[in-house]
């Protein structure tokens, strides 16, 4: 049931009640004047008759002067009293057996004044103080009957009257029962579960209870309620994994931090030892120039360094960009070649360059192809043995072009050839040579930026490393 009609059927309840106790006030305030006029009537009726006796009686002793008084007064009552009876018709109204009753009393009244009326010489005043006696009997009975008759119905309507007050407050309890039911409860709940959903307390339903519009209105919270608790959960979630990542980051940014510190630590000592050893022997030319040969390869390296990690963060943050332009693979080969040579001769590591003259064409950044190249060179440098040697090797087909670089180190554990492309990632033996983990992670990103990829095998005799690059050869 709706509210609106619950409104409308209580209304009708409360209106009806009322009319009926408006309708039972009226009935009952009519019915009790023309009873308490029927009663007025018999009582005047029951006077107007005992005086007419009472007249009588006192003619039978009463001097000749006084009978004569008395005939004229009882010649007087006798028509009041026939009148009275016609008033009581009108009083009556349809009932029947009141109007026989009626009847009866006014054939009495006319026969008594017919006797009256007659010659004083044929009147029987004795007949007539029986007859007058008779009725006033009747009368006085019909007052104390009217009397009674005005008590029974006063009562009943007393009754009535009560008996509908009484159905109007039973009513009232009952609808107040319904909108404590229908309408308090129900809000009542929601309040509650509007407190639970504010301390954030689960779960947080109502049961659809009460009217149609508050269950409706029920059903909607608790819809509601499951999306807050959806949405809290998954920002709840997100909140966690945000927390996880930013505890990631900080992890990294500490390992970032370390690794940096020791691999800028390596070649500051060395540009530091170079520099003191020249110092101590100013004058020897040579020892000079191999000193500030040494300074300047480790510079280079540095630098590089340097720039493998800003270009990583960059890429991290999204706020690296990348070129797209048209160049030949080869020149790119060429030119990591040259700028890692000085780096693998320091160390001193043969660095080979195996590749063909033909124009290798490729769209891309030249630039950070060439610092990808780069990176792997000096990782492959970094793991091969004293007097070993890395090999770069440029293979171009109809739509691929692979690089590849080997060297003749330890190689890396077939378990951990899959992570050695992931951020400050090292194995074993790298961390044993310092580094930061970067320079192969740096590579991967820069050949998935080129629609290629990159890939680390062991050699096959399980003595070095090839890590192999392919790109896209454009038509």
């Amino acid at each position: 049931m709706t509210f609106r009609t619950t409104m409308v059927l209580s209304a009708i309840a409360l209106l009806s009640s009322l009319g009926i106790l408006i309708a039972t006030s009226v009935w009952s305030h009519s019915s009790g004047a023309r009873l308490l006029a029927r009663v007025d009537m018999a009582h005047r009726q029951a006077l107007l008759v005992t005086r007419l006796e009472a007249d009588i009686m006192a003619r039978t002793v009463a001097d000749n002067r006084q009978k004569h008084v008395l005939d004229q007064s009882v010649r007087i009552s006798v028509p009041d009293y026939l009148a009275t009876i016609q008033s009581e018709r009108a009083l009556i109204g349809q009932d029947d057996e009141s109007q026989e009753h009626q009847a009866r009393e006014g054939n009495a009244a006319q026969h008594l004044a017919a006797m009256i009326d007659g010659p004083d010489e044929t009147l029987d005043w004795m007949k007539a103080r029986r007859l007058s006696h008779e009725i006033a009997l009747r009368e006085k009975q019909e007052a104390e009957e009217a009397t009674l008759s005005i008590q029974d119905v006063q009562a009943r309507i007393d009754a009535m009257i009560w008996s509908v007050a009484l159905f109007i407050l039973l009513l009232c309890a009952m609808i107040g029962f319904l909108l404590w039911r229908g309408i308090v409860m129900p809000i009542a709940a929601l309040v509650e579960g509007t407190g639970k959903i504010a301390i954030e307390q689960r779960p947080a339903r109502v049961r659809p209870a009460g009217l149609g519009e508050l269950r409706n209105l029920a059903t909607r919270f608790n819809s509601m309620a499951s999306a807050v608790e959806d949405q809290v959960a998954r920002r709840t979630g997100a909140l966690q994994r945000a927390n996880d990542e930013l505890k990631d980051i900080d992890g990294r940014r500490r390992l970032f931090l370390s690794k940096v510190s020791h691999e800028l630590r390596t070649p500051v000592t060395v540009m530091r030892g170079e520099a003191e050893v020249a110092l101590r022997h100013p004058g020897d030319r040579n020892a000079l120039h191999d000193a500030l040969t040494h300074i300047l390869d480790s510079s280079l390296f540095l630098q590089r360094r340097l720039d493998d990690l800003l270009t990583l963060a960059r890429a991290e943050d999204g706020a690296l960009a990348l070129n797209s332009d048209r160049f030949d693979l080869g020149e790119v080969v060429r030119d990591a070649y040259g700028m890692a040579a000085p780096f693998a001769l320091a160390s001193g590591i043969t660095l080979n360059l195996d590749c063909a003259p033909d124009i290798v064409p490729v769209a891309g950044d030249q630039e950070r192809l060439c610092q990808a190249l780069v990176a792997i060179i000096d990782n492959g440098v970094k793991f091969s043995p004293p007097a070993g040697s890395v090999t770069l090797h440029l293979q171009a087909d109809k739509d691929r072009a692979r690089i590849a670089i080997s060297d003749e180190g330890p190689g890396v554990p077939e378990i951990e050839l899959d992570r050695i492309f992931d951020p400050y990632v090292q194995t074993a033996a790298g961390r044993s040579r310092g580094g930061t983990g970067l320079g192969l992670s740096l590579a991967r990103w820069i050949a998935d930026k080129h629609g290629g990829n990159i890939m680390a095998a062991n050699h096959r005799n399980g003595d070095g490393l090839c890590v192999s690059l392919s790109l896209p050869v454009l038509s």
